[in-house]
């Protein structure tokens, strides 16, 4: 793990670096979020921008063991010649997620969304979530010195995210790049000494598309 490449203030719970074995910070008490900042090849990107714009809807979800995930999107996903590069991807984050946490099953959702899902800022409330945005707009979050947990859910009085006061300036909104694949603590975690991250869905026009993975403890 390199020096220049972390990113650890006590006031922010938050840890990112260049490389995958930042993923095991999110077992740190104080930790509620870790990013592994990552850069797609270009072949990858290229395939990843012609499936979103060649269909008009994806919405995959299951539960799963890490080892069926390539069987299991080979039949779903269009044929393509560089197909096997996402679901290899794909398969090794489910790895990567199964592994970290001692998980037989995961739940696994690929969704090609055109709408912003979750427009206000929340914490999910559930134990952890692994996020990676393929293509389009990252998630985007707040950390703990930049946000006002009051504000939450009923907290805003109705109010927008902008109006509640639950961040004072935009320049508080931090956002995951497109790639990044992102570990978000939330409320479910048992003994974290910070509540689960606030985050919320970047904001989607009609003509944007992105496709999103989420991979959550089975149900």
């Amino acid at each position: 793990m390199t020096q220049t490449a972390l990113v650890k203030l006590s006031t922010e719970h938050v840890l990112i670096d260049e490389s995958p074995m930042v993923m095991t910070a999110i077992y740190e008490p104080d930790i509620n979020l870790v990013v592994w900042q990552r850069e797609l090849n270009t072949a990858l990107k290229t395939y990843l921008d012609e499936l979103t714009h060649g269909l008009n809807a994806l919405q995959l979800r299951t539960v799963i063991g890490p080892s069926e995930v390539e069987e299991w999107l080979s039949g779903l996903l269009p044929a393509h010649p560089q197909r096997h590069m996402f679901i290899a991807d794909v398969v090794q984050l489910a790895e990567m997620y199964g592994d970290l946490f001692g998980l037989n099953s995961i739940g696994l959702r690929l969704s090609l969304i055109n709408e912003t899902m979750c427009p206000r800022f929340h914490t999910d409330h559930l134990a952890c979530r692994m996020v990676t945005t393929y293509h389009g707009h990252g998630s985007e979050w707040l950390n703990e010195a930049h946000v006002d947990r009051t504000k939450l859910g009923t907290g805003a009085g109705g109010l927008a995210d902008h109006l509640s006061g639950i961040y004072q300036r935009p320049t508080d909104i931090q956002q995951l790049c497109h790639g990044d694949v992102a570990l978000l603590k939330g409320d479910g975690w048992l003994g974290s000494q910070v509540g689960g991250i606030v985050h919320r869905s970047p904001h989607i026009n009609k003509t944007d598309k992105r496709l999103l993975l989420t991979l959550d403890f089975a149900e």
